[in-house]
């Protein structure tokens, strides 16, 4: 069990996946890598985190919390641990011998280290800094640098790439970087790559590494993780059902009220179906300057969408629906019945091709204007 300073138990939110590992700690045949994958939110992160800790820690247990390797891990100041991942460039050149802060700048550098100290005392905390996009190549060399200092007297040196689809953007220079280190990776040493997008991986790294699957968290265990954040059990409910196993937007939805969050699906919902041109304008207008000010508000507005669609169905096919539970039964059944036909499936899967959007770097009013023709394509049921 992790220790109380690290506030995860891995064996509690991913049961069959810790044992796993802990089968892998046991059998003392440690991987030069690993590719934990699975979708948004389901605590691949943390896993990681607990997995560092397990193989430094020096007491009786996989992971005792209590050791002076577990307090160090714990507050992610351990001397064997390297995170890497995705950050901004304020220097748009920089030779191969500039130092990653320095790319980066000190506004930056001061946000990594904040969000980092909060990543100790809390492993879902994400760290999402603005612009950025892709892992540095100068990250991955300074990353090199390190590991081939010194091997280790014990414990292992850990690197857990987060977000590691970021790997291959641009020219993917810093994959192929990143991909000479697995070649011939150094003695006790370890890396665990982290992502939701395991397919936009380089085949040659996914292969290079041993594959670790998450699966969605059960709704039971994001209701009492919710619950012992202090939240009320009937609002905790509501939380975890629209969160579908995804601990992350859990927690986004926690910070607000549940009538902040249903007035905002209604009025997404009625900007998107009612096709009336000024209508749509200001609609495309407010949602691209939302976009540039606040993604993960965007995103936010987009989720609940799709969540209004995916709880039509449920509706549609007599399953209980929390929306319905909250004084949206008769709104679900007047929607429904407007479009019996609707293709709300293939609809999602529209919404969900805008939110990937942002990190494409599209034009996203004409990005929203495709989303809002497309919608109203399949809502008239067709294919």
């Amino acid at each position: 069990m992790v220790g109380k300073k690290m506030k995860y138990n891995p064996g509690h939110f991913q049961p069959n996946v810790w044992q796993r590992i802990t089968k892998i700690i046991s059998s003392n045949r440690i991987g030069s890598a690993y590719l934990f994958s699975g979708p948004e939110g389901t605590g691949k992160e943390a896993a990681a985190l607990a997995f560092s800790a397990a193989l430094n820690c020096q007491g009786n247990e996989i992971i005792c919390g209590s050791c002076s390797s577990c307090v160090r891990f714990s507050s992610l100041q351990h001397e064997h641990l390297h995170v890497i991942i995705p950050l901004p460039r304020k220097k748009a050149n920089f030779d191969k011998d500039t130092d990653v802060l320095s790319i980066i700048g000190d506004d930056n550098t001061a946000l990594l280290t904040d969000l980092l100290q909060k990543k100790g005392t809390d492993p879902f905390q994400k760290i999402n800094i603005p612009r950025a996009k892709r892992i540095l190549i100068n990250s991955i060399r300074e990353l090199r640098k390190k590991l081939y200092l010194k091997s280790v007297d014990s414990g292992y040196k850990m690197v857990l790439i987060f977000d590691a689809h970021c790997l291959s953007d641009g020219d993917g220079a810093s994959a192929n970087a990143l991909l000479k280190l697995l070649e011939e990776p150094p003695k006790k040493t370890t890396v665990i790559l982290v992502t939701d997008h395991k397919l936009m991986l380089l085949s040659t790294i996914q292969s290079r590494c041993q594959q670790i699957d998450f699966p969605p968290i059960s709704h039971d265990i994001v209701s009492t993780y919710l619950t012992d954040r202090g939240i009320h059990s009937g609002e905790a409910e509501f939380y975890a059902n629209l969160a579908d196993g995804n601990i992350h937007k859990a927690r986004f939805l926690a910070d607000r009220t549940v009538a902040e969050i249903l007035k905002t699906m209604k009025d997404q919902v009625e900007a998107v179906v009612n096709s009336n041109g000024d209508g749509w304008r200001s609609y495309i207008n407010n949602m691209s300057r939302m976009v540039r000010s606040d993604p993960n508000n965007f995103k936010f507005h987009l989720f609940l969408l799709q969540t209004w669609f995916q709880q039509s169905v449920r509706f549609r096919q007599n399953i209980s629906s929390p929306l319905a539970q909250n004084g949206f039964g008769e709104a679900l059944k007047t929607f429904t019945t407007s479009y019996p036909q609707a293709n709300l499936t293939t609809a999602n899967s529209v919404i969900e091709t805008t939110i990937a959007s942002i990190d494409r770097n599209f034009y996203m009013p004409l990005t929203l204007t495709n989303m809002l023709i497309d919608i109203q394509h399949y809502l008239k049921g067709k294919a």
